[in-house]
Formats: C-alpha cells, sequence, structure tokens
C-alpha cells in the first residue's frame, strides 16, 4: 500500500491553488494532537492513550482505576454504535465525559500528576513535525488543537513544553479543570468537550481563539478518525483541505476514508508530506 493516497489528484490541486491564490493571511490549520502531531505506535506497539496511562500506573487511587473501567464498558459501545443518531451519542458521551471529570476531581487529581505522566508517557512527535510548527510560527498562521481528551489542556501544553516547540501560533481548545492552590482539580470549565461536540461551534465559548480565525476562511484539517470533517461543522469555510492520518487497519478502512479525506496518509508516517503542501502554498505565485 502507498504511505500517500490522493483520492481526487485534480480536487486537490485546486483546493491548493484556491488556498494559495487567497494568500495565507486567510489560513488556518484545524488539527488533532494524538496520533496525529505524535505517533501511533513505538516500536511497532500502540501507545496508550494518556488517560490510560493515568490509570495503568495507579497514580491515584485503587478504586479509580476500578471505577473508570467501568464507565469505559459501558459507554464505549455508544461511541462506538452505528445505529446511534450523532445527538444520542453526544448525550452518551457528555454523560460520560463528566462522570469521569467528577471521579477525577474525587480521587484527588493533582498537576503533579499530569506532570509524571507525561514523563511515562511513551510517545514521540512523527518525524519532522518541528518544522512545520517552525512554518507556521514564521508565517503567523494559526494552529488550532479542538480534543476532547479529559486532561489535554493541561497535558499537551506541558508535553510541547517538555520538547522545547511550545509556538505563540498554538492553540488549544480542550477540557479544563479548575486548580486550588495546592494544585488539585476541584471542578472543571465549560463547556464540556467529548467526541461528538467537538467541532469551530465551540470556538465561540473561546472568543480570543475564535477572533484569530473568524475571518480565515481557508482551512486546512488534520486528523485521525472518520468523524474528524465534522470539526468545520458551523464554520463557513470558503476552502477545505482534510488530511487524516490511518494509523491502523489500513485494509479494512481505506475504501471508507478515500470517500471522506483529500489526502490520507498510511504506515504511521513522518509530516514530510504535509510540510511540502505548505511549501507550494507558501511559494510565490
Amino acid at each position: 500500500m502507498e504511505k500517500i493516497i490522493i483520492t481526487n489528484k485534480e480536487k486537490f490541486e485546486k483546493i491548493l491553488e484556491n488556498i494559495k491564490k487567497d494568500s495565507i493571511e486567510n489560513l488556518h490549520i484545524l488539527a488533532d494532537f494524538d496520533k496525529t502531531f505524535t505517533k501511533y505506535s513505538i516500536n511497532w506497539k500502540k501507545r496508550h492513550a494518556l488517560i490510560s496511562v493515568l490509570e495503568q500506573k495507579r497514580y491515584l487511587w485503587e478504586k479509580y482505576s476500578k471505577k473508570y473501567r467501568e464507565y469505559f464498558e459501558y459507554y464505549y459501545p455508544f461511541e462506538i454504535n452505528p445505529e446511534l443518531s450523532k445527538q444520542e451519542k453526544n448525550k452518551k458521551m457528555d454523560e460520560w465525559w463528566r462522570k469521569v471529570n467528577d471521579l477525577l476531581i474525587e480521587n484527588k487529581l493533582n498537576k503533579n500528576n499530569i506532570k509524571s505522566i507525561i514523563n511515562d508517557w511513551i510517545t514521540q512527535f512523527r518525524t519532522w513535525v518541528n518544522i512545520f510548527l517552525e512554518n507556521l510560527e514564521n508565517k503567523k498562521i494559526p494552529l488550532v488543537f479542538i480534543s476532547a481528551n479529559w486532561l489535554w489542556t493541561d497535558a499537551v501544553e506541558l508535553f510541547f513544553e517538555y520538547n522545547k516547540n511550545y509556538k505563540k501560533n498554538i492553540k488549544i481548545i480542550s477540557n479544563q479543570f479548575i486548580w486550588d492552590e495546592k494544585g488539585f482539580a476541584i471542578w472543571y470549565k465549560e463547556p464540556v468537550i467529548n467526541t461528538f461536540n467537538k467541532d469551530e461551534t465551540v470556538l465561540k465559548e473561546f472568543p480570543e481563539i475564535f477572533k484569530l480565525v473568524e475571518n480565515r476562511k481557508n482551512v486546512i484539517l488534520l486528523w485521525d478518525s472518520l468523524w474528524d470533517p465534522h470539526m468545520v461543522d458551523g464554520f463557513e469555510y470558503k476552502n477545505l483541505l482534510k488530511i487524516w492520518f490511518l494509523n491502523s487497519n489500513e485494509e479494512k478502512l481505506l475504501e471508507s476514508y478515500k470517500k471522506v479525506y483529500d489526502v490520507i496518509i498510511t504506515w504511521d508516517w513522518n509530516f514530510d508530506f504535509v510540510n511540502e503542501i505548505m511549501e507550494k502554498i507558501f511559494s510565490k505565485l
């Protein structure tokens, strides 16, 4: 199987040309972080999500891990059930997310726990991500991450800082805890973002970030699930380029994703082709 698949080359080139003609001042990047900017596997072993590391490493009390597993076993089937509507799934996911938030608070989640998780989290940026980040920073193009992870805003900031590549143009929209003076989580901020309500309409809940992108009508979407093209729902974009990282089950899923995405990157591959795309956009007319 090819590592880079362009589903419709004529359409792909046309979108690139339109974005280029509109100038980079009208462009922003909308992205997922984990398994998009980071590798899906290390040494051919699938990595665990951050919330799973918290459970497996027993950073919190034993009853946390037990209850978290109960919630997962009950709610996950709703998430993957193809018979349920988006609205039905969103309702169940909202219940799930809030229950886990409450569980983390009840079990005394501390900021130091998140620092420890980052240290134990076996993950790496994809090769050449650093070039992508530097180019966006130099061109002052906003890079907006939207994630439903329970720990994500604090965790992703720490991960960028740990790797010494946090840029001013990077903005993170995710779930956030409210911390007391000792670093313990005491509540969480609204909106609660889950897998089925994370789209650009949520940007309006973050006016400072929304102001940065509301007039940048060209969007490059970088993601790793079939639902993620809906990330631009509610945003009046002009040109949209959808790039997807197919990290597993390539033979089974490829044809489905070809119907949705403009570019599919397989084999847990690097950011080289994404950087090539950006160079084309940056080049002079």
